[in-house]
């Protein structure tokens, strides 16, 4: 459950970054040109911390599952 919900948001925040960068107008000026960047940037960190829910890096985290 742990990994489908890591390759979900991987998914979801993948396609709204493309959608951020690519899809709408590339006239927004002031805030909305902020605002874009920095949901942008929360889309990366939501990959990061989608991928760390997919591949666990701690030996710990799969000895834990290993005897559950």
């Amino acid at each position: 459950m742990r990994r489908l919900t890591g390759v979900v948001l991987v998914i979801a925040a993948m396609g709204l970054a493309i959608w951020l960068a690519l899809g709408p107008s590339t006239e927004w000026d002031g805030v909305a040109r902020v605002a874009r960047f920095v949901v942008i940037l929360g889309c990366f960190g939501v990959i990061g911390g989608a991928a760390r829910l997919v591949f666990p890096g701690k030996a710990e985290d799969q000895q834990a599952q290993v005897t559950d």
